[in-house]
């Protein structure tokens, strides 16, 4: 699997835009998109989700976790769940001032949301 970095850039080719085109769409510099497609940093939780949400791709397709890359918009869910590794890895990244416990309680309560919503709750 591709790595964040080649993947920001390959959709970022792929949908034809700027870097700066990307920086305004979601409210970041050119300098910063830049870095990211360099490898020189990586975007926090939130900004990760901004960009997914922008690519219309689900968040482990960005990490390189998974090989797809669309979202089921019929049913406005990811065609697949999260796993727990690619959690711990988001939230290991960008929790670094959560406690060890506010980490395992923040990977539950997405997990279970993820299965309410899946079951229509």
């Amino acid at each position: 699997m591709s790595s964040l970095r080649n993947i920001l850039k390959e959709l970022r080719i792929q949908n034809q835009k700027s870097q700066m085109q990307v920086a305004e769409a979601l409210g970041i510099s050119r300098s910063t998109i830049s870095m990211y497609e360099c490898g020189e940093r990586e975007p926090d939780l939130a900004t990760l989700q901004k960009i997914a949400d922008y690519y219309k791709v689900d968040m482990n397709y960005l990490l390189g976790k998974s090989s797809v890359s669309s979202l089921n918009t019929e049913k406005n869910s990811f065609q697949e769940t999260p796993p727990f590794e690619a959690l711990q890895t988001l939230i290991a990244r960008n929790g670094k001032d959560l406690s060890l416990q506010q980490k395992q309680d923040l990977i539950r309560l997405l997990l279970s949301e993820d299965s309410d919503s899946k079951s229509g709750i």
